[in-house]
């Protein structure tokens, strides 16, 4: 047996005695290594990697993602991929198992689905680490335009989130009225085929009244004039006459004012104002034989006697407080005089100057003011504000100036808007850009000389056609109406923040204006007037129509989009219903697209769908019972569709979408080819995430570009070509130049507290009347489809 520790150490002797007698001293006579390193061990584990998703990719293609380079390794790596292909170091793509080394890169790719908004995934495993590359493959491409509705995200404009009936469904009349009952017809022999027109139209319909330039006028005609104090209304008189008029409406014991008491609840924030003759003091006498006093002195400033007239009669005509036991709502809104440009400018044989109407406002409206601090007072009621007729100088002349003089006596700005289909062989539409511009220059321009909008009052709206002037009543002349008024008032609903009040011009018989035939504007016609009825009966017109589109929409705003400028979405929840009401303002048939409303939880019970819209010109309201939500509809050119969805439960309203408009600095610049303009929009407060649409008002000739360059905060923004409505221009038939809004998307993420615009066109001439943010602050992310 061999013992090894033995043999080690008789080895280690006989070395050391051959070392020592080799050299002395013990020191080798070669160079000494030292200590040596180690070899480094194989190290093929990688450093963590990713890649980064596709989403909207093209079906049955193949998708390529972004590149990765290896680290974290020392030799060479085994690779392999499941369910796609990998490329080294932009090599060919493989899906067999290979090797890799440290630094080099690598591609992933995956063959996508056939289908709409399939995700594939490939996984990729680089030395035991592995990470997953998917695509997602586009969403259906939407047939028509696409509409988006979230009923789950509250929609509020400036702190305003539910629809106002009592300031959005008005009618031009008032509890009063004779119309209602027969009126002047009435004593020969022309009743309602009603028996409670009143009743069955207001409550019916849930519509509220709404302006009375009438009642003002006729008391006047009435009043004495003061014995100590020509020219001025007698107050005791007035007293008297007042109290008489309370006491007699509150018990009068007839059916009629059993009715009118009924329904004053309507007529809580009725407007009044006065007509020129004979409020406005030149000489033409009332129906007591006297006139207004024309003096204009430091003392007594033109339109004092006026003012003390009116200031009277708000004082004492009316039921002053809940506590006063007599007399009918006191009206809120006071229009000093209705549309006086046109009679006392425009159209007088000695004409006065808008600066002195402007001036008589003021006058009149310190008058009321002594008497009625209750009241909100306002002017001008211009007819025609066509801010840029003759390069803008009826804004300089008339709007800007009236806003300079008589603003900071207003409580709001009056304004009148109308469609023109028929003028002069024109078609001037306000509804789309126009009416955008117009309401925008408003605002901006009060905002920089008052410190925020004039609140605004739309005491007449509608669509005359001047072929049809004075003729006899027709359907077509209705239908032309209704286009403009949804139109109009869909514009109208998005300023609820600014708008204190809307008024369709629709009286109810407007006898007032008959002159040979009735008058062209009203609820009520004859049978006889209609081809193929007879009877004098009145029954309704059919811009009854638009009542009974809109009878029942109620609710709180939510978020809603339409991805083509030219169709309106507005969308409210009540309860369990949704309502989601669309308008064309395109003149041809438009296919809309619901997309998924996101109610998956909420079962669909039922619904209807009324649509407003013309065959052969004329106005027919079909409504249609839902057994489903429609995903696809077609809406009529001009038309209007009301959708109701009935859901099982209420609707969750539980995210907000909280919409504010900022006002650049400065306003009205002109246009000079390729020159910057910039505009500083300061004091804007942002969230976490939203949207934002900068909004640029723009007067120019036809065939100028509408397409400038702009940037926000120096990221540049792509500007639609589209806008809302027609392009005015209409092959030569339409309004005398561009006037309008366009609309252009601004990444949210451009934004700052104080933001830079800058906008450059490639051509002279023109303005940019307004510059304004449009900032939605939400409270989670939206994801709006694409068309």
């Amino acid at each position: 047996m061999i013992t090894r520790p033995y043999t080690l150490l008789t080895l280690t002797l006989a070395l050391l005695v051959s070392l020592s007698g080799c050299g002395g001293g013990g020191k080798s006579s070669t160079t000494d290594p030292g200590p040596t390193t180690p070899e480094p061990q194989p190290d093929t584990t990688p450093a963590s990697f990713s890649f980064t998703a596709t989403t909207g990719a093209a079906l049955n293609s193949v998708t390529t993602s972004n590149t990765i380079t290896v680290s974290g390794i020392n030799t060479a790596t085994t690779v392999s991929v499941v369910n796609g292909q990998y490329a080294i170091d932009n090599g060919s793509f493989t899906n067999a198992e290979g090797t890799i080394n440290n630094g080099q890169t690598l591609q992933v790719q995956v063959t996508n689905s056939a289908n709409y908004q399939t995700t594939t995934t490939a996984t990729v495993t680089i030395g035991g680490v592995s990470a997953s590359y998917s695509a997602t493959t586009m969403a259906e491409p939407i047939q028509g335009v696409a509409i988006d509705v979230n009923p789950n995200i509250r929609h509020s404009v400036g702190g305003v989130d539910s629809f106002d009936r009592r300031k959005f469904i008005t009618i031009h009349a008032s509890n009063t009225e004779n119309d209602w009952f027969g009126g002047n017809a009435a004593s020969l022999g022309f009743a309602n085929e009603s028996d409670d027109l009143i009743t069955e139209f207001l409550e019916g319909y849930d519509v509220y009244l709404g302006r009375d330039t009438g009642g003002i006028s006729w008391h006047l005609s009435q009043t004495q004039e003061d014995p100590a104090k020509p020219g001025f209304a007698d107050e005791a008189n007035m007293t008297s006459r007042g109290n008489d008029t309370k006491g007699w409406y509150t018990v009068n014991p007839s059916e009629i004012a059993i009715k009118q008491r009924q329904h004053e609840h309507r007529n809580t924030d009725m407007i009044i104002g006065s007509q020129q003759h004979p409020f406005w003091p030149d000489g033409k006498l009332t129906g007591q034989g006297w006139a207004l006093s024309q003096t204009d002195t430091e003392a007594e400033p033109f339109g004092t006697a006026t003012g003390h007239y009116m200031a009277n009669f708000l004082a004492k005509f009316y039921k002053q407080s809940e506590s006063d036991p007599n007399g009918q709502p006191k009206p809120l809104y006071v229009e000093v005089m209705n549309e006086p440009l046109y009679e006392l400018v425009d159209a007088a044989t000695n004409p006065t100057t808008p600066e002195k109407v402007f001036h008589f406002h003021n006058t009149v409206a310190d008058e009321i003011r002594k008497l009625n601090d209750d009241v909100l007072i306002g002017g001008y009621t211009v007819a025609f504000p066509d801010f840029d007729s003759n390069n803008f100088e009826r804004w300089e002349n008339r709007d800007k100036a009236f806003i300079d003089i008589a603003g900071e006596k207003m409580d709001f700005i009056s304004i009148h808007l109308y469609d023109f289909p028929n003028f002069q062989n024109t078609q001037r539409y306000r509804k789309g850009s126009n009416v955008e511009a117009t309401f925008d220059m408003l605002d901006h321009y009060t905002t920089l000389t008052l410190g925020a909008p004039l609140p605004l009052i739309v005491s007449e709206y509608g669509a005359p056609d001047h072929a049809l002037f004075k003729a006899p009543w027709t359907p077509y002349r209705d239908g032309l109406k209704l286009k403009a008024l949804n139109s109009l008032l869909m514009s109208m609903l998005e300023r609820p923040d600014t708008l204190l009040k809307t008024i369709p011009f629709i009286p109810v018989k407007a006898e007032w204006g008959r002159d040979g035939v009735p008058y062209n504007d009203r609820l009520m016609r004859q049978k006889f007037e209609a081809e193929g009825e007879t009877g004098n009966e009145w029954v309704y017109t059919d811009l009854v129509k638009f009542y009974q589109l809109w009878a029942d929409v109620n609710g709180t705003r939510v978020d809603s989009y339409a991805a083509d400028m030219d169709i309106l979405v507005d969308s409210y929840v009540d309860g369990s219903t949704l309502y989601v009401i669309l308008n064309n303002l395109e003149f041809n048939d438009e296919t809309l697209t619901l997309t998924d409303l996101g109610l998956n939880n909420n079962s669909f019970v039922s619904g209807t769908m009324r649509h407003l819209h013309t065959v052969d010109g004329n106005p027919v309201l079909s409504e249609s019972a839902l057994a489903n939500i429609p995903t696809n509809l077609t809406i009529g050119g001009e038309a209007t569709i009301v959708l109701a969805l009935n859901f099982e439960n209420d609707i969750a309203i539980s995210e907000t979408s909280e919409e504010t408009k900022y006002y650049a600095t400065t306003y009205k610049q002109a246009i000079t080819a390729n020159t910057d303009i910039s505009f500083a929009i300061n004091n804007a407060t942002l969230g976490d995430q939203g949207e934002a649409i900068l909004r640029l008002g723009i007067g120019r000739d036809h065939g100028l570009s509408l397409q400038p360059s702009v940037s926000v905060n120096g990221v540049n923004v792509e500007v639609p070509s589209d806008y809302r409505g027609y392009d005015q221009f209409h092959n030569g038939t339409g309004r005398p130049n561009f006037y309008g809004v366009i609309e252009i998307p601004v990444p949210y993420s451009a934004l700052q507290t104080s933001n830079t615009v800058v906008v450059n066109f490639p051509d002279s001439t023109g303005f940019v009347t307004t510059a304004a943010l449009q900032v939605f602050n939400t409270s989670t992310s939206i994801t709006r489809p694409m068309q």
